[in-house]
């Protein structure tokens, strides 16, 4: 269910601007944690990720007023991202099971049509 899910998700053009966006940011967020309070890479990354999933990170905070200005624009638009991401993702889950509801009674009509059938040519 999963793996389907997620190949039809990255199948539609929309949700790949999506998952582009939230790389290209998390990106952003590294480098920028790296060049404006010069962490090891790691740690840019570690900081990043929690703050994007909003779990935070107590041990790495930005020390530099820069760090701690480009840290509250990050946050801003990392919250605004997720909340995007995890309402596209739940809207498509929804499509996906809608869309098969509507494939099974469908199917359930045509068997019922062509049972009716076979019963009337036999009579």
């Amino acid at each position: 269910m999963i793996i389907a899910t997620a190949k039809t998700f990255i199948s539609k053009k929309s949700y790949r601007y999506l998952i582009y966006t939230t790389f290209f940011i998390l990106i952003l967020g590294v480098f920028g944690f790296r060049f404006l309070e010069h962490w090891r890479w790691i740690d840019c990354v570690n900081y990043a990720v929690s703050t994007m999933v909003t779990t935070g990170n107590a041990g790495v905070l930005p020390k530099s007023d820069a760090g701690k200005i480009f840290n509250i624009f990050y946050m801003f638009t990392s919250v605004v991202l997720i909340l995007l991401f995890v309402n596209t993702v739940t809207q498509h889950i929804r499509d996906l099971k809608q869309s098969q509801l509507v494939k099974n009674e469908r199917h359930q009509r045509i068997v019922k049509k062509h049972m009716e059938e076979s019963v009337d040519t036999k009579n």
